[in-house]
């Protein structure tokens, strides 16, 4: 039997329509989600392995520093007074070092390097070799160390002190930040007294980061010098992703250790990414992990709000340092709940071997009494908070501002002259705003690759769905005009009485029962 032509229109718009509904709603998904699970593993033949081996732009990485513009003062008990200078800005390439892939486990072991850039240019006038005044670094180190673990050696160590250092006046260091950043500070351990030359050999025993061995029995020691241009000595282990690309660039082990022995149960575990990359098909629910080698300790930034970035839809989630002694995920960081720092600060010494606190920038949502301690402070969430863009599908970072300050005890005791009349307060020493925001290049990129083809779709789609409902509609209503135009015409009574026209002639106009003559018009 032989379709009428207007029914097979109508047969072909359903197909249509019927397929647009199928590959608007099913199939573009189904195949856009699995090429992602493709792209977005550590394959050697995606793009994202390419730039998580190598990041081809540079990360912002700002540093500001706390100069103190009352030592004497504080020397003697005063509440410091500091005024932010910065920022030294410098551009920090990262890369991955010895990768080796091991097919058996679906994982990734390398090792990172990275190299930094002084830019003057974008440091507000600032060269790095300004005067700044802040504790020492490496004498209240000194200090805290042997308070900490053996606290009747305190005397031998301001002995010690003052044949390294020269007879110090006091704990503050008084130099250009570009020494203390990167060049190194000297630590003159050619001394043949008791005291300085133990410590010296209990310093080159235990080869604590930020030194340089040099000829004449000297030391160097900088904050970043030993990471500049360096490959670290960590192999990481993560997972590839390539059989389930939810577990991509996940930590599995550093060092060939599956987790952490420093802290106590699950704060030892490596929970989340590396932080160069996350899984796809981000929602809301989900909260984002990631470990932090610097810190020892893995972040979980939370959903805050949906943001858009160049025209592309991103979710920020946001992080902070905690309050580990009223979080129950956080007090494992601490030996007890009673020796849990203050809201807001994080005891590194377990981490960094060095008795460092790490907060937010101007001790951001810290205890209130800690940034009583310290004038000159003004926190901001906008400027001094943790946040990321993330664009949810591909699970790519579009902009990201990591900060993290440093902040050390000026620890108050009689064993020691320049410390008996400290404030015995956690001041600030700097803190680091480490930036990423992806050019105009790959926003292009990723519009190109993922959101031209969904918009191409999501057009199409609709175009088909109603092109084709309206021609099976069309169709249908012309094979049957025929039968409508009766139906329409009779009112779709199927019966009909046939009316004579001199009947109607004949037949009396009556209203309200009586007859009236018709109304004249002139």
């Amino acid at each position: 039997m032989q379709l009428a032509r207007e029914l097979k229109c109508a047969a072909v718009g359903g197909g249509v329509a019927v397929f647009g509904i199928l590959f608007g709603w099913i199939i573009f998904p189904a195949l856009l989600k699995s090429q992602l699970k493709k792209e977005m593993a550590l394959s050697k033949k995606t793009d994202v392995r390419q730039m998580w081996e190598k990041i081809p732009f540079p990360l912002d990485f700002k540093v500001y520093f706390f100069n103190y513009t009352n030592p004497e003062e504080v020397h003697n008990g005063a509440v410091p007074i500091v005024k932010e200078i910065g920022p030294y800005y410098f551009e920090e390439w990262k890369e991955k070092k010895e990768i080796e892939d091991h097919e058996e486990d679906d994982t990734i072991t390398y090792k990172k390097k990275d190299v930094f850039y002084f830019k003057p240019e974008l440091s507000n006038g600032l060269t790095g070799e300004e005067l700044i005044i802040i504790p020492h670094v490496f004498i209240m180190a000194m200090i805290l160390s042997v308070a900490r673990d053996k606290p009747g050696m305190l005397n031998v160590a301001g002995k010690a002190l003052n044949g390294i250092f020269d007879n110090p006046p006091d704990v503050f260091f008084r130099g250009k930040p570009m020494d203390l950043l990167f060049r190194g500070i000297i630590i003159n351990c050619d001394r043949s007294e008791f005291a300085p030359k133990a410590a010296c050999t209990t310093i080159k025993k235990e080869k604590p980061a930020g030194l340089v061995f040099e000829p004449n029995n000297q030391l160097r020691f900088s904050l970043f010098g030993t990471k500049n241009g360096t490959v670290d000595t960590h192999v990481v282990t993560v997972k590839r992703g390539i059989k389930n690309v939810m577990d991509v660039g996940q930590v599995v082990a550093i060092d060939g250790n599956p987790e952490l022995d420093i802290w106590r149960d699950s704060c030892n575990q490596y929970q989340g990414t590396d932080g160069t990359v996350f899984p796809p098909f981000l929602t809301r629910k989900d909260r984002l992990q990631s470990y932090s080698g610097d810190l020892c300790r893995s972040f979980k930034p939370w959903y805050q709000k949906k943001t858009s970035y160049k025209g592309i839809k991103t979710n920020r989630y946001v992080a902070n340092i905690g309050d580990f002694a009223n979080d129950p995920e956080l007090q494992c960081f601490c030996d007890s709940i009673d020796t849990c720092p203050p809201k807001g600060l994080m005891d590194l010494m377990k981490c960094m071997k060095a008795p460092m606190y790490a907060s937010m920038p101007h001790f951001l949502d810290a205890d209130p009494e800690i940034q009583k301690n310290v004038i000159g402070l003004n926190p901001d969430v906008n400027e001094h908070g943790i946040a990321i863009d993330f664009e949810p599908i591909s699970g790519t970072p579009l902009v990201a501002k990591q900060r993290i300050q440093f902040n050390m005890q000026l620890y108050k005791t009689e064993k020691i002259p320049i410390c008996k009349n400290l404030p015995n307060t956690i001041v600030p020493l700097f803190w680091i705003d480490e930036g990423l925001a992806l050019n105009k290049t790959f926003i292009k990129m990723m519009k190109r690759q993922l959101f031209t083809p969904k918009k191409v779709v999501s057009v199409l789609k609709w175009m088909m769905v109603l092109f084709g409902f309206l021609s099976a509609i069309g169709g249908v209503a012309y094979h049957n005009k025929g039968r409508i135009m009766r139906v329409t015409v009779t009112g779709g009574d199927s019966k009909v009485t046939k009316v004579n026209p001199e009947d109607v002639e004949q037949k009396e106009i009556s209203v309200i029962g009586q007859g009236q003559e018709p109304a004249k018009v002139m």
